[in-house]
């Protein structure tokens, strides 16, 4: 869908009896707004539905097996430095630690407690908030983890503070949650295929104090990377197989070693495979060496594919709460300059009103938004790093939203097939005649969001 230009409207007919208008809020990344896309009764039975199913608490990392990992960590310190160091100057400031920030158990990092544990583990003598490379090199990284499994991070400390529940969209489910699923495919203009084999409907609560520090909602294409459901019909081998959205990168995944397995015994990380972790955790190698194929260890899996993002705002939230794009429309893209002297412009509890654009949540609204760049052959291409984006901090009341990614394999040919086999076992029978895992419901609650 073509932007034209911030502010610019269009109408369109995603049920019989209205019009709706879709507003351009930002053209990178390429975001839209389409008011009243859902009707109030529909919020109300979406949050009711969630409640009857129960929501979870919305996870990051799990915390199990970080020692066996170090145990079998293959990376000097040394290079662990060079890593970190950015800038090359033989130093490790604090906003280039801050650039590395989600820790193994999914605290968010700020100048203050990163200073806290520099002095409770002795890293830093002279106090003045930088580690020269001997200083570095005089630690004992297995302090890091100690420190973290001390100090059990409060739920405002964390990456992500919310609960969340699957609502299945499938053939069966709710006619208003089959409604919503066709409304989304008249939105997008894609195929029917694509939307209705992508993920069932999250729905998220935000609590008084909720918040989700600045992400984004999918990960670089890879051609070494093959989705976990286009396997089973692609007849091929590839060296990482992964889900089609975001998955921790503790997951132990089918094919894929165990994190901190050492090269020689894992079949090689293929050369092309740059130094990878999820945006925000290249620090947590001290407390978890999950991926770093230069340096001796195997990926469990790299990010994954979520083509496009369409958000619903459930309710009216009282205080707080809107959806922080930091670098929406900036003019250019540069990680380290998100950090700036005190502004993390990723802190969504501290610095929301500094981000370049913020949505306010009102009940009904849509926000969707495109997480690739296209390749110019009409498929997915590069990341789009201007989708970064964040929920703020809720300073009054409850927030409902619920969300619905769609889903496919960079490989256009793989993703072509799949829908095929699909549509074959379709015919052959509906869906009671396909695998379990080729239904949205297989998802269940087993997934877990960064």
């Amino acid at each position: 869908m073509a932007g034209i230009g911030v502010g610019h409207e269009r109408k369109v007919q995603l049920v019989d009896d209205r019009d709706h208008f879709i507003r351009t809020l930002s053209l990178k990344p390429l975001l839209f707004e389409i008011p009243g896309f859902l009707s109030d009764e529909e919020c109300r039975l979406i949050i009711h539905l969630a409640q009857m199913k129960g929501l979870q608490r919305s996870q990051i990392l799990p915390t199990e097996e970080y020692e066996e990992a170090m145990g079998t960590m293959q990376i000097s310190q040394l290079d662990l430095f060079q890593l970190l160091d950015q800038n090359r100057d033989g130093r490790l400031q604090l906003r280039e630690v801050l650039a590395q920030t989600r820790l193994g158990n999914g605290r968010w990092m700020t100048p203050e407690n990163i200073q806290e544990m520099y002095s409770a583990i002795k890293a830093d003598p002279d106090g003045d908030g930088v580690l020269s490379l001997q200083e570095f090199s005089d630690m004992d990284l297995r302090d890091f983890h100690k420190y973290m499994k001390s100090h059990k991070a409060e739920s405002s400390e964390l990456v992500r503070n919310s609960h969340h529940t699957w609502l299945y969209q499938g053939e069966g489910a709710h006619h208003v949650m089959r409604a919503i699923r066709q409304r989304v495919l008249r939105l997008t203009q894609l195929s029917p295929e694509i939307v209705e084999l992508s993920e069932p409907l999250q729905v998220v609560r935000y609590g008084e104090g909720g918040h989700y520090h600045a992400h984004v909602d999918s990960g670089p294409v890879y051609p070494e990377t093959i989705c976990s459901h286009t396997k089973l019909v692609a007849n091929e081998s590839v060296p990482f197989e992964t889900s089609c959205r975001q998955v921790p990168p503790t997951w132990e995944l089918p094919s894929t070693p165990r994190p901190g397995t050492p090269m020689a015994q894992v079949q090689p990380c293929p050369e092309a495979m740059p130094f990878y972790l999820a945006p925000g955790e290249l620090w947590a190698i001290l407390v978890s060496p999950w991926e770093c194929p230069q340096l001796g260890t195997c990926s469990t899996a790299p990010l994954p594919y979520s083509y496009m993002t369409v958000l619903f705002y459930l309710n009216n939230v009282t205080g707080g709460g809107e959806t922080v794009f930091p670098v929406a429309d900036n003019r250019t893209y540069d990680e380290m300059s998100l950090i700036q002297d005190d502004v993390d412009l990723r802190d969504t509890r501290r610095h929301c009103d500094k981000g370049n654009l913020r949505v306010k949540p009102r009940q009904g609204t849509a926000v969707f938004w495109y997480n690739y760049l296209p390749d110019g052959q009409g498929w997915v291409g590069d990341v789009d790093d201007y989708s970064l984006h964040g929920g703020c901090l809720v300073t009054r009341g409850t927030k409902w939203i619920a969300n619905n990614w769609i889903n496919v394999d960079p490989s256009r040919a793989r993703q072509a097939l799949f829908q095929q086999e699909m549509a074959r076992l379709a015919r052959e029978g509906g869906s009671d005649s396909q695998p379990e895992w080729a239904l949205d419901r297989a998802y269940g609650d087993a997934r877990v969001e960064l």
